[in-house]
C-alpha cells in the first residue's frame, strides 16, 4: 500500500498500468459507496483524476480488497469497484 501524493506519481502509476488505485473521496461518509472507487491502474477514468482527492495504490487486488474490507468495510457499503474497468478483474475477484 502506498499513498499517492503528487499528480506526477499518479500519472507514472497509471502509465505503468500495473496494480490498483483507490479514490478515497469521503473515507467512511454517507457518499462513500458512490464515490470511493477501486480502479485497475490502467483505467481510463484515472487519466481524468488528480492527486487532490486522496488516492492509495496497491500492488495486488488481494492487498487492495483486504485493506478496503478492514478499513472501509464490505464492498458496496463504503467502496465499490469501478464499473468501467471491472471487466479487467472479474475473473480474479476476491470476495
Amino acid at each position: 500500500m502506498k499513498v499517492i501524493k503528487r499528480d506526477a506519481e499518479l500519472r507514472q502509476l497509471c502509465n505503468a498500468g500495473e496494480g490498483f488505485i483507490y479514490n478515497d473521496f469521503s473515507r467512511m461518509g454517507s457518499s462513500g459507496k458512490k464515490y470511493n472507487v477501486l480502479h485497475v491502474a490502467s483505467c481510463r477514468w484515472l487519466a481524468r483524476s488528480n492527486a487532490n482527492v486522496p488516492k492509495i495504490f496497491f500492488d495486488t487486488m488481494e492487498e487492495a480488497v483486504d485493506w478496503l474490507q478492514e478499513n472501509r468495510g464490505k464492498e458496496g457499503r463504503n467502496w465499490k469497484w469501478c464499473g468501467t474497468c471491472q471487466i479487467a478483474h472479474t475473473s480474479r475477484r476476491v470476495s
